[in-house]
């Protein structure tokens, strides 16, 4: 649960959220698709848990605020979808004071498309044969 407890912002979600108890997975045309919630960005222990059971495609969605995680939202999710050899679709709330830039992140770290304060649907055709043999060509993941 994201706490924090500065003099210029405060916010408790333990107040009205209830952790989960399994890892989000989820199967589309026999493709795992792995789900994580915004605060689950800073934990990658629970992005190679997901790619351990045969994730190939994450999805993010966020409330990333400006105040506390610009850098982090921008840094954090290239280096899951890196580390992870993933897709990482990075989906962050906009407007208000959150610093929106949802995006497409390959499993290079390339991104494939973004948005920057806009409110849209981002459509992106993903590459997973291209994906395996990445992996199969730099096969970090076999050599944890």
């Amino acid at each position: 649960m994201y706490v924090v407890n500065r003099q210029d912002y405060k916010l408790d979600e333990r107040e009205d959220t209830i952790p989960g108890e399994k890892l989000g997975i989820v199967e589309l045309d026999n493709i795992k698709i792995g789900i994580g919630i915004c605060f689950d960005l800073r934990f990658p222990e629970y992005f190679r848990d997901l790619t351990k059971n045969g994730v190939k495609i994450i999805f993010l969605p966020a409330h990333f605020v400006e105040k506390t995680g610009s850098i982090a939202w921008n840094i954090l999710t290239k280096a899951r979808a890196i580390e992870n050899q993933i897709y990482f679709c990075a989906c962050n709330q906009t407007g208000n004071g959150v610093c929106g830039n949802s995006k497409v992140i390959d499993y290079e770290g390339n991104i494939v498309k973004e948005l920057e304060k806009e409110e849209a649907v981002l459509m992106v055709e993903l590459d997973i044969d291209k994906q395996e043999k990445y992996r199969r060509e730099l096969p970090v993941l076999e050599q944890m």
